[in-house]
């Protein structure tokens, strides 16, 4: 009987421990932005495939892949249209891209890399079309020296293509004025320097970003965000180049997860010229 008991406890543990374990992530945006002289609609999906469970346990549930050190491959489309207010014609984005994270195991090493190309199609009303094609990467090396902490070094090309789970993740402004910074009119491969950390502070979890592109201009963004419990974050960004006459670039951005498997996240972003309302679904089977 007692033996009976003692497996029926560990069962018990086994089936709580991976009750809200998760292997597939996908995630879909919508961005609006509203700019002087013209408007810009954006959608972007991504999806990632854990090789194995990713355990939630009692951290919270957006930082859940990144704290069990999940490796994963993944990808994504986004589109993008931008008009202008006097009909004069419209600029579009169709962009797919693959990457990867690999967290070596028994090591503290991870390394990541994404391939991504974008078709840009330019219309004048009244006189037709004209479309073309480029290709991008990105590439990362990383350490960790201690739980909840990455520091990483790599290399990007952003001159003709822009990576969709990152628009996805970010929104399409600030990617292509990133992108656009960083390629300059000699389309430079970027040196890339990122951190991020995961920690408990003063009993709420937080995450600190930071990352810097180095190629014709330095850019750079960095974001923190504060977990109120489990499920609910609000977080603010800021970004910003070395480029004469750069803008900068402001947002601030909420996630809460209903239930470990869905979420749903808002964000504003401004710039001079620009005010960006996005929205985001996230779910995790």
């Amino acid at each position: 009987m007692k033996k009976l008991s003692l497996i029926t406890a560990l069962l018990s543990s086994c089936v709580a421990l991976n009750a809200n374990a998760y292997q597939t992530e996908a995630t879909g945006a919508y961005e609006y932005v509203d700019m002087d002289g013209g408007k810009t609609n954006s959608a972007a999906i991504s999806g990632k495939y854990y090789f194995n469970p990713v355990q939630t346990r009692n951290a919270p549930l957006a930082e859940a892949a990144f704290l069990d050190k999940a490796s994963n491959i993944g990808g994504g489309y986004a589109y993008s249209k931008l008009q202008d207010d006097e009909d004069f014609g419209d600029l579009q984005f169709n962009i797919i891209g693959v990457e990867g994270e690999i967290f070596i195991p028994d090591t503290q090493f991870y390394v990541s890399g994404a391939l991504h190309r974008t078709n840009i199609k330019a219309t004048i009303n009244g006189l037709g079309s004209e479309s073309d094609n480029g290709n991008g990467y990105e590439f990362e090396a990383g350490f960790l020296p201690v739980n909840g902490l990455l520091l990483a070094v790599g290399v990007a090309d952003f001159s003709e293509s822009i990576n969709p789970v990152k628009v996805a993740k970010y929104g399409f402004v600030t990617n292509v004025s990133n992108a656009a910074v960083v390629s300059g009119d000699n389309d430079d491969t970027a040196v890339s320097l990122r951190a991020k950390y995961v920690s408990e502070v003063a009993g709420f979890y937080t995450n600190f970003e930071g990352v810097t592109y180095i190629g014709d201009e330095t850019s750079y963004r960095l974001a923190a965000d504060l977990y109120l419990d489990q499920t609910l974050s609000v977080g603010v960004s800021f970004a910003d180049s070395t480029a004469d006459d750069s803008d900068s670039i402001f947002n601030i951005r909420a996630q809460k997860f209903f239930n470990p498997q869905f979420a749903l996240g808002v964000g504003y972003t401004t710039t001079d010229g620009a005010d960006s309302y996005g929205i985001n679904g996230t779910f995790r089977f």
